[in-house]
Order: C-alpha cells, then structure tokens, then sequence
C-alpha cells in the first residue's frame, strides 16, 4: 500500500522550485516592520474591517495571493524562506509595501513586472495585480471583510470552483504540466482531475488525507463554504 500512497503524494506535494533575482523588501516609508520567522499570524500595526462590499480585505483577497503565488513550498514560504523572505503573514509582506504607495512597494513592483513569481511560474492575472494595487492604495491594512463572498450556490467551473481556484491554487496548479501533474486553471484540466481523483481530490480539500503533504491547499484549508463549493461540483459531476 505504499507505493500508491506515495505516487498520489506526489500529485499534491510536488511544488515548482523557486529561482529569481533577489528581492530587496526595504522601504524607508513603511511603517510595518516585520520579520522573517515562519509565523503565519499577521501581526503587523494595520488593522481595520471592511466597510463595504467593494472593500479588498487583506485576509481573503489579498493574503491568499501571497501565499499561493509566493510562498508555495520552494520559495518564500516558511521552511524554505528564499532570500530570507517569508511572505505568509501581514507583518512580513509589509516589510515591501508602503502604505497608498504600489509604485513605492517593491513586493508590488516585482509582481507587476512580472518578475515574480519568477520565469515559468504561474503568474497573477491583471484583476489579482489590481486587486493588491487597490487594497495598497487604500492604506494597506490587515483587516477582514464583515460581509461574507462565498456562496454555495456557485458550484460550476466558470461561476464559483474556477475563481477559488485562482485564488488558492494556480500558484502551483496554473500551468502545464503543474504541480504532480495537475493543471486546475483550465476547465478541461480541472475537470480530469475532479473526476479521475475523485476521493483524494476531496480528502485533500476536507484536510482528511492520508498524510499532511496531500492536504491542500498547503497554506490553509478554505472555508466551510468553500469546500461545499468544490465538494457539489465535483458530485455533480464537475460541470463547466
């Protein structure tokens, strides 16, 4: 029983090595220091709560982006901290933000020129840029929408399963051949993967599989919703 064990780990626990030109965090005119431990729990001076429904909530919208294009296993992410860098928690992210400053924070700079995520990554869209432009614009806080956005409702590929995702697992899964050969960002693809890995494909969004690095997405387990998200669209079937 091993060895198949060992073969579905790999689909989930093979992650792309991270290569790029260093990257420097400092900004005089931030105002978060930060560190470089492998804390995962934002500790940084902003805080604050959504005020509305077009508010960009760092820890549902903007986080997430970070720690799925940046800090996948390989990179920035606490047991490798590439350059030093661990880009899992506001305190550290801030080290290169400046608060209503995007062309002035070099974590925003490096992402917008595509030199992160590095070469053959899978890079942030122009709405994912926008939304970490936008959320540094206004202010740059460590807060938490009040409203919820997750609705089980959404439960095809196009409308709810595609946009989570972008948001938790292209960073590894974006581009061919993808992290254990698993490509979620295209419908076709996604759709082999909920069908043929049916079981361990939900054992590993319910936190339930049979050894940790299976589990994913590696940075967190999604919400309650989500999960119910993804779970009825692959019972159903993985409609587009």
């Amino acid at each position: 029983m091993k060895k198949p064990l060992l073969i579905v780990a790999a689909f989930f626990a093979v992650l792309f090595s991270c290569t790029h030109d260093a990257v420097n965090p400092s900004n005089p005119t931030s105002s978060s220091t930060g560190n470089t431990s492998g804390s995962t729990s934002g500790t940084g001076t902003g805080t604050g709560s959504g005020n509305g429904t077009n508010a960009i909530c760092f820890q549902t919208d903007v986080l997430p982006l970070f720690q799925t294009y940046c800090a996948s296993a390989g990179c920035h992410d606490a047991a490798t901290a590439r350059e030093e860098l661990v880009l899992t928690s506001y305190a550290n992210i801030m080290r290169g933000i400046s608060a209503n400053k995007p062309n002035s924070s070099k974590y925003y700079q490096v992402i917008a020129d595509g030199s992160m995520p590095p070469r053959n990554s899978p890079k942030l869209s122009s709405a994912q840029i926008a939304t970490i432009a936008n959320w540094i614009k206004a202010g740059a806080t460590n807060n938490t929408c009040v409203v919820a956005t997750c609705d089980t409702t959404k439960t095809t590929y196009t409308n709810g399963v595609s946009q989570i995702f972008a948001t938790y697992c292209n960073g590894c899964h974006g581009l061919a051949p993808g992290s254990g050969n698993v490509v979620l960002s295209d419908y076709a693809s996604a759709k082999a993967a909920g069908v043929g890995m049916k079981i361990n494909f939900l054992n590993a969004i319910n936190y339930t599989s049979a050894t940790p690095a299976m589990n994913m997405p590696q940075s967190g387990k999604l919400s309650d919703c989500q999960i119910t998200q993804i779970t009825k669209w692959i019972n159903s079937g993985c409609p587009q």
